[in-house]
């Protein structure tokens, strides 16, 4: 069986759908993966390790993003060249079903499936779903989200809870001696840091503003924080400055040895760092982007805040003084770090979240959707 995904534009739409590759793959499938050419698709893809030789294969796609009502004619003749090159693909490679991961690559990807009269579905990771997948979704045959709230928008839909699909890497659970890999101290509470691959200021710059007024947690709690390149060496001198112990890094290629090592998360919320932060059962401080499409991370921070598993703190509420920011972080992980019974609780809600099959349930959704193609 041939399978093209289009999954390209972020990570967000690209690992989740390595994952399913991944999972095709193993079950002797051939595979295709339409991405961006933008520099994140083409970093992760560059240290993928292709299984099954000439199995998997891997097509770029230019961007195609929408900018507004004085955008139009830029995006319709983007859009109709994208589309023109996804049918050629289609002919040439002869899918039998198409997945689009959402994204800008989804959108040609199932117009060019429905031209060709292809069996298309589409995965929907957020609580709420994107432009592309809304338009997409007129052309697929089934919609798999990854969280339930999601469902409603996909009424007329056939609908199925798949769960997120996470990095392979990231389904082996915790590694047991993650601190002592990251330099970290085994016996201290560690606070991991984190806001996406390119880091997060906001978040950053609360972090460093809550220090000088928490000395008092130096002798026993530590951070790993994944400050993005910019804010790396100003994050270094606020901890050493506060005599804090933290391992202050601009990116992590490691994410099982951070999720592992960590007692409390502070993050955005993002649905595939959601997914794993679920997997790995951990308690967290969502602070959602407060720029994302449909404010979107907040709607994905409140499912996890609904079952107990996470605090959300809205960007605007941590107040504009460097007292206010460092004040509102510092009282909630005060509060949780000195309650490790409400830590529990809330890594036990979060591991209720977790779906740790999600890229095989989507495979099988698609195997289904060949078959009933096959026999009529």
């Amino acid at each position: 069986m041939r399978i093209l995904i289009a999954c390209g534009g972020t990570g967000g739409h690209l690992f989740p759908g390595l994952a399913v590759a991944e999972a095709l793959l193993s079950r002797r499938h051939e595979v295709r993966l339409l991405v961006s050419e933008k520099a994140v698709d083409q970093a992760a893809l560059a240290s993928l390790v292709v299984r099954g030789g000439s199995a998997l294969s891997i097509r770029s796609l230019p961007a195609v993003g929408y900018l507004g009502l004085r955008d139009v004619v830029r995006f319709g003749s983007g859009m109709a060249r994208a589309t023109g090159q996804c049918a050629a693909l289609c002919g040439e490679f002869v899918p039998d079903v198409v997945l689009g991961m959402g994204g800008f690559t989804t959108a040609p990807a199932m117009l060019a499936a429905f031209w060709k009269a292809t069996p298309a579905l589409i995965h929907e990771s957020n609580a709420v779903p994107g432009k592309a997948n809304r338009c997409a979704a007129w052309f697929a045959r089934h919609v798999a989200v990854g969280m339930a709230d999601c469902a409603r928008f996909f009424r007329r839909k056939p609908v199925s809870v798949t769960g997120t699909p996470l990095r392979s890497q990231l389904r082996g659970g915790k590694v047991p001696d993650a601190r002592q890999q990251l330099q970290l101290d085994p016996h201290r509470l560690t606070i991991l840091v984190m806001g996406g691959s390119q880091g997060a200021h906001a978040i950053n710059e609360a972090v460093a503003c809550t220090l000088p007024r928490r000395r008092g947690w130096t002798d026993s709690v530590q951070f790993l924080h994944l400050s993005g390149a910019q804010d790396e060496a100003f994050l270094r001198e606020a901890y050493s400055a506060h005599g804090f112990t933290a391992r202050v890094m601009s990116f992590c290629d490691r994410m099982e040895l951070a999720y592992s090592a960590a007692d409390l998360v502070v993050s955005r919320a993002g649905a595939g760092t959601l997914a794993e932060i679920a997997t790995f059962g951990l308690p967290s401080i969502l602070i959602p982007y407060p720029f994302a499409a449909d404010d979107h991370q907040a709607h994905n921070a409140r499912v996890f805040e609904r079952v107990g598993a996470a605090r959300m703190i809205r960007q605007s509420a941590l107040g504009d003084t460097d007292a206010e920011k460092g004040e509102r972080l510092g009282a909630v992980l005060g509060e949780l770090l000195a309650d490790d019974t409400q830590r529990r609780r809330m890594s036990e809600a979060a591991h209720s979240l977790a779906v740790f099959d999600a890229e095989e349930r989507i495979a099988n959704l698609i195997e289904q959707h060949a078959h009933q193609t096959t026999t009529h």
